[in-house]
């Protein structure tokens, strides 16, 4: 029997009509939709995925925050121009967007709970916040036990670390809430969501801010997967590098204004941007064929297969095209038919790891 449960933990959340509610089921799905949930946990944002009726939803949350004095004043100030933010023990945090704007207006960088897609082992506040932010994003289950699959990273190839604290640390805040969570990988959440006309067979990319995600999925089973730690928050650090500018600065024109397809023109900060994105590239498409050639019991694929590219730092006007130009420099060990942004390429892990939950759900 499918039991409804309460909210468990104080959270305090503010603007000017979230104060106090970021956990009502009001703001979620409603009784009789399909039950299961898809949550993206990256390094620079946390996002979910559920059903209302037949359409799927989504609520996003940016993973950083930056800490403001907490007085009653700034609080109403931040009231009235609905500016999101958390409040823990005497400390206040602005979170999501309007983090990355205060850093912006002072001059300084936002704080990231994750770092290089896990949770920071440098950051004071990573698992308080990281928690705060999945309860303000993923919410109350609608019966204890439902189940919520959560993305994480392959093991990276160029870092001496592993991804089971991070993995079970969230499992634990899921669990908190009164979840089943299930872990799964990121590239092979894109295959899910992308790739079902294609029997869920081609190669999933995940292109975000800590980490790009690999996975070459035949017929839903993934052959390999990993993960490599050059991203996008790596192209903002050695753009930032380059101009002598900061790293927030150079993701907010990353994000706001480039143009890959643009040659001519270019702004300091894009130029330096453009330089490292083909770096980038050409590094993800190297290792993906080392992995290829060094797996012992390679598949074989009768046809071409497609490429699906997703992520925040896959957005940029030109990136796909960018892609397949370097692509095409290369001697690829698999014959491509196709290299194609995902659907929405933000949501696409959301909505793979929402695929799996539902699956699960309809064999209980």
């Amino acid at each position: 029997m499918k039991r409804k449960i309460k909210a468990r933990g104080k959270l305090k959340i503010g603007s000017s009509k979230t104060k106090g509610h970021a956990l009502s089921k009001a703001s979620g799905p409603h009784q009789g939709d399909a039950t299961g949930k898809g949550v993206d946990i990256g390094t620079a944002f946390v996002k979910c995925a559920y059903n209302r009726g037949d359409a799927v939803l989504y609520r996003t949350q940016r993973n950083a925050f930056f800490e403001i004095e907490p007085t009653d004043y700034i609080k109403q100030m931040l009231n009235s121009a609905r500016v999101k933010y958390i409040q823990k023990d005497e400390r206040l945090y602005v979170v999501g967007d309007e983090a990355l704007k205060f850093a912006n207006i002072f001059h300084k960088e936002t704080r990231r709970p994750l770092s290089r897609g896990i949770i920071s082992p440098r950051e004071q506040e990573a698992l308080p916040m990281v928690e705060l932010l999945i309860k303000s994003v993923v919410g109350l289950p609608r019966y204890s036990g439902e189940i919520a699959y959560y993305s994480s990273p392959g093991e990276p190839l160029d870092a001496d670390f592993n991804t089971i604290y991070h993995e079970k640390m969230l499992h634990r805040f899921l669990s908190n809430l009164g979840y089943t969570p299930k872990v799964i990988n990121e590239g092979h959440a894109i295959v899910l969501s992308e790739l079902a006309d294609e029997k869920f067979t081609g190669i999933g990319l995940s292109f975000g801010g800590g980490m790009v995600n690999v996975c070459l999925t035949l017929m839903s089973v993934p052959v390999f997967h990993f993960s490599v730690t050059k991203a996008g928050d790596w192209i903002d650090q050695q753009a930032a590098m380059a101009v002598n500018e900061t790293a927030s600065r150079v993701s907010a024109i990353k994000e706001e204004a480039l143009d890959l397809a643009k040659r001519d023109g270019l702004s300091k900060i894009e130029s330096a941007l453009s330089i490292y994105y083909n770096h980038l590239i050409e590094y993800v498409i190297e290792n993906i064929k080392r992995v290829f050639e060094e797996t012992e019991k390679k598949p074989q694929i009768d046809k071409p297969i497609s490429i699906v590219l997703s992520g925040g730092t896959s957005l940029p006007k030109g990136f796909s095209d960018r892609f397949r130009e370097v692509l095409g420099r290369k001697r690829f060990p698999l014959e491509v038919g196709s290299v194609r942004m995902a659907e929405n390429p933000v949501r696409a892990v959301a909505k793979g790891a929402l695929i799996a939950a539902r699956a699960d759900e309809e064999k209980r």
